[in-house]
């Protein structure tokens, strides 16, 4: 039986996040899917600045691969993973306003 590690989710963590993201996105390899399983699991952790960032970030290289004429690479699973960082976004925006 594998053990359970844990790594806190600190801010320079979440620095690290942003930085595998924008490594892996564009990428054909195995990377886009190890990085989007592994983010995915940690979007409810994230603070709203690094949410912000992901999501931006996904938006625009979607955006560049449109202008360039060619398909993102896993874009099905990238748009996901944005969707779903831009509602927990919005959900804890909307938690720190009330």
């Amino acid at each position: 039986m594998e053990k359970t590690k844990t790594v806190p989710i600190t801010d320079h963590f979440e620095l690290m996040m942003i930085s595998a993201l924008r490594y892996a996105i564009g990428r054909e390899t195995y990377m886009p899917d190890i990085t989007i399983h592994y983010i995915k699991n940690l979007v409810p952790k994230f603070t709203t600045r690094t949410l912000f960032v992901m999501r931006r970030d996904i938006e625009e290289e979607v955006r560049r691969y449109e202008r360039m004429g060619h398909e993102l690479y896993m874009k099905k699973e990238w748009l996901e993973l944005q969707q779903e960082i831009h509602e927990t976004y919005r959900k804890l925006v909307s938690d720190e306003n009330l």
